[in-house]
């Protein structure tokens, strides 16, 4: 019994000689993955943290009527956190202030950080439709025109063909416009399709059938 606890001890020492170090190599790299997991993960909450104390800063600069702080802290966000959605959701928030104030360049201008940064982000289509209405009301039908493009799909495609027939209307092509509201009729309910099929009665045209 002795002699095969010996060799059962001889056996587990070459084995260790041979493979000891890799056993070791993989051990020090198993620990320092979860050392870094684990540093990665406490980075982005203090990340969340920041942008999330920024946007809350910026939406009370806008609840006491004070622009200029909320333009600057909204600098800020984007630069330490350009692809956070807390970015995203600020300007949303500063366009609609620079909007409802009379100002419809500077909020298009403030959506268009968004369109262009966050090409990925789920409120990149709100901030498009957003921007072409800014863009719209500032007498720019042709670069609102162009904003539309290309066309989404989901529930806001028919909020964005009949703004692209307000657009065509106001740009002399009624045919186009035409086009666009019968397109968005395909889609489009309750009031909101009632006021489309007025629009396209008023250009001489039909639901398509």
């Amino acid at each position: 019994m002795a002699y095969d606890d010996e060799e059962q001890l001889e056996a587990i020492r070459a084995w260790w000689h041979r493979y000891g170090r890799m056993v070791i190599i993989a051990a020090i790299a198993v620990l320092a993955v979860v050392l870094g997991w684990q540093q990665w993960t406490a980075w982005q909450d203090r990340q969340a943290a920041s942008a999330s104390a920024d946007y809350a800063a910026i939406l009370a600069s806008l609840n006491d009527d004070d622009r200029e702080a909320a333009g600057n802290r909204l600098r800020s966000l984007r630069e330490a956190h350009a692809d956070s959605p807390y970015a995203a959701m600020a300007t949303l928030a500063v366009a609609t202030a620079a909007a409802s104030e009379g100002e419809p360049q500077v909020a298009a201008d403030a959506l268009q950080w968004l369109t262009t940064h966050q090409t990925d982000s789920p409120m990149r289509v709100v901030a498009r439709l957003r921007q072409a209405e800014a863009l719209q009301a500032a007498g720019d039908d042709e670069a609102a025109l162009t904003v539309l493009e290309p066309l989404p799909s989901g529930p806001l495609r028919p909020r964005f063909l009949e703004l692209q027939g307000d657009l065509e209307v106001a740009l002399g092509n009624p045919d186009a416009a035409i086009d666009a509201y019968q397109q968005a009729l395909e889609s489009v309910s309750g009031q909101r399709r009632s006021l489309v099929e007025i629009k396209l009665f008023d250009l001489g045209g039909a639901p398509a059938s």
